[in-house]
């Protein structure tokens, strides 16, 4: 798994498909919406960063018990809150 953060933006314009995404360089992402908009006039962006994050259960509880039991699950779970 890469440990780099990514940065993505998309243009909200009805009918314009325009995206772009990057890793590790926020500001790179939002020069790319400032050049978009300069360029179609297209002011409204969809703006998403995400990085990995990997956690387990503390040494001895009953669910680190239970990971080491399964191993690491293909598909994970999804939350339901």
């Amino acid at each position: 798994m890469s440990t780099a953060a990514e940065y993505s933006a998309e243009c909200r314009t009805p009918e314009c498909d325009a995206e772009f995404s990057i890793l590790d360089d926020r500001g790179a992402a939002e020069s790319w919406m400032y050049a978009h908009m300069q360029r179609t006039g297209h002011n409204s962006f969809w703006q998403t960063h995400g990085h990995p994050v990997i956690i387990s259960a503390p040494p001895g509880s009953i669910l680190a018990d239970h990971v080491v039991e399964h191993g690491r699950v293909a598909e994970p779970e999804r939350c339901r809150w």
